[in-house]
């Protein structure tokens, strides 16, 4: 059958249509769906006057799960590089003012998100921008446009933080040059509630609130669950030129009373968590610690609350109603309590102990050096110890080294002639003498090195842990010093980090010393530690606690 032209010009018609809506609608669905953007985008830079540039941007929509708390500000070099010229505006406010710049010369900036994490994304695009003697601000909106203000904390180095802070976009732009170092602005939103302070208020309180610069601050703590606090603080703008190796922690028992909860972090990192806490106030102060093994004073002290939960978002009031209703039950959260592993120094294990958060919390600051702790995990299994019980088990299964009594076994030969009293004078004389003379060796012995050294107490702790993915382990000595002291890794002496040698040396009172471990070591590897030819302990790596 032949087709008539008209039915074939109909025919090819239809399926024209029909291709195209085929090859269309896929492109019109993705045009009405929004791509997330990972990074700052559509960055402008505006010349406001001969010697400012405003910069606005977009902020990123795919932020997985992090929040923003401000942004980092680059700017370009003739050679094309960028260089950092703001670490962190402490805002999450999408615009910055850069002043001070030089007319006639172009500028280029492009920005990057700042994570609660202290992470940052990839740069926004590069926008420049060149202020000249004719640069005016845009056109200032219509009156009937909201006035803007921005909201924020301000805490100056003395952690004393100065609330809810609205001041206009204006001075919040300067107050971000003119504000010192190591004050912080936090919780930044724009507002339209009307103002309550302004640049110059804000900076004299904050002159009035400057602690030392040989100290850190300010030490801020913020409850981020309800078993965790997170530390974080800025280090001492003085240091004497000595590098910082770490920070000392301390926790506020009451007035006047802290416990040191980590001696040394051993590293310049300024955040510190704190895990296993319950339902309280806590206070904390933290300390510099340098490289030539002296501290700053400490910071100011930074208290936080944790309650029983969390509070939640208030709900809008309903109108009540005639129908009465069972009271809502309150879901009661599950207690968290710790287990854990507790070998005292015999090497006698108590496995599986399950304590409270704080009967643990007190237990790792008042055990005995010596005792180990390992295998800890939080559990809701039900407490089957207490703290008593811990320090009991503790004292059953110490061991103490006691001193050998030298005693002098001498006993005197029987006179030849009894009969002669002269002799028995002389011999009785020469006894006493004799005795005497033993007496003093002995007490000569006790007080040298030699017999310190018979009856020296070794007092030290073994912890491992990982570091720039290499195995280390730290001894902790709070006996006595530990002359030509060296760790085996099975029968390959560890290496001490602090010299890069495989050397013995000593390890002294009070000190804290680590050592790395030999590549290609045997997993579950027994660890030993002597001082010159004498083992003073054994214990395999896996059964060893972690530091």
């Amino acid at each position: 059958m032949i087709m008539k032209s008209d039915q074939f010009l109909v025919l090819v018609a239809v399926s024209i249509v029909i291709i195209g809506i085929w090859v269309i609608a896929p492109s019109s669905a993705q045009a009405k769906t929004s791509i997330p953007t990972i990074t700052p985008t559509e960055l402008t830079a505006t010349a406001v006057s001969p010697t400012q540039i405003n910069l606005s941007w977009n902020a990123p929509t795919q932020n997985y799960g992090k929040t923003i708390i401000g942004y980092k500000i680059e700017q370009r070099l003739s050679t094309g590089a960028f260089y950092t010229i703001i670490e962190n505006t402490g805002s999450i406010i999408t615009t910055h003012s850069l002043t001070g710049l030089t007319t006639s010369t172009t500028y280029a900036y492009r920005v990057s998100a700042v994570y609660s994490d202290y992470s940052t994304t990839d740069p926004s695009n590069a926008a420049s921008a060149t202020p000249t003697p004719t640069s005016v601000p845009p056109p200032t909106p219509s009156s009937s446009s909201p006035i803007t203000n921005v909201k924020f904390d301000f805490t100056p180095s003395d952690g004393t933080t100065l609330t809810a802070v609205i001041i206009t976009q204006t001075d919040y732009q300067i107050l971000q040059y003119k504000k010192d170092s190591r004050s912080i602005i936090s919780n930044a939103v724009s507002t339209p509630e009307v103002i309550t302070n302004d640049l110059n208020g804000v900076i004299a309180y904050q002159n009035n609130h400057l602690s030392p610069s040989t100290i850190p601050g300010p030490l801020m703590a913020k409850v981020v669950s309800p078993t965790q606090i997170t530390l974080s603080w800025l280090s001492p703008v003085e240091n004497y030129q000595q590098s910082i190796v770490g920070y000392k922690i301390e926790w506020k028992r009451a007035p006047g009373d802290y416990v040191i909860i980590d001696d040394n972090t051993h590293n310049d990192t300024k955040k510190y968590s704190i895990v296993g806490l319950t339902t309280g106030t806590y206070t904390y102060r933290v300390s510099a610690i340098y490289s030539d093994h002296t501290t700053s004073n400490p910071s100011n002290e930074a208290s936080t609350i944790i309650l029983t939960s969390q509070p939640t978002t208030p709900s809008q009031t309903v109108p009540p109603t005639t129908t009465t209703s069972p009271s809502p039950t309150t879901t009661q959260q599950p207690v968290t309590n710790v287990k854990f592993d507790f070998t005292p120094s015999d090497g006698t294990t108590l496995t599986a102990a399950i304590l409270t958060q704080s009967d643990y919390q007190q237990l790792i600051v008042i055990k005995d050096p010596r005792s180990i702790i390992s295998n800890i995990a939080q559990t809701t299994g039900t407490i089957n110890n207490n703290l008593s019980g811990l320090l009991r088990y503790q004292t059953i299964h110490s061991k103490e080294t006691i001193p050998t009594q030298q005693t002098s076994n001498y006993t005197p030969s029987p006179a030849n002639n009894t009969n002669n009293p002269s002799i028995g004078l002389l011999w009785g004389v020469a006894t006493s003498v004799i005795a005497f003379g033993i007496i003093g060796i002995i007490t000569w012995l006790v007080k040298t090195k030699i017999a310190k050294k018979i009856s020296k107490e070794y007092y030290f702790t073994l912890e491992k842990f990982v570091e720039d993915g290499i195995l280390h382990i730290r001894i902790r000595n709070s006996g006595q010093t530990i002359e030509d002291c060296i760790i085996l890794c099975g029968e390959v002496a560890c290496v001490w980090t602090d010299t890069k040698i495989d050397k013995p040396r000593h390890a002294y009172e009070g000190s804290i010393s680590v050592v790395r471990l030999p590549d290609g070591y045997e997993n579950n590897s027994l660890i030993s530690v002597k001082s010159g030819k004498k083992v003073l302990k054994k214990v395999q790596l896996d059964d060893m606690a972690h530091g």
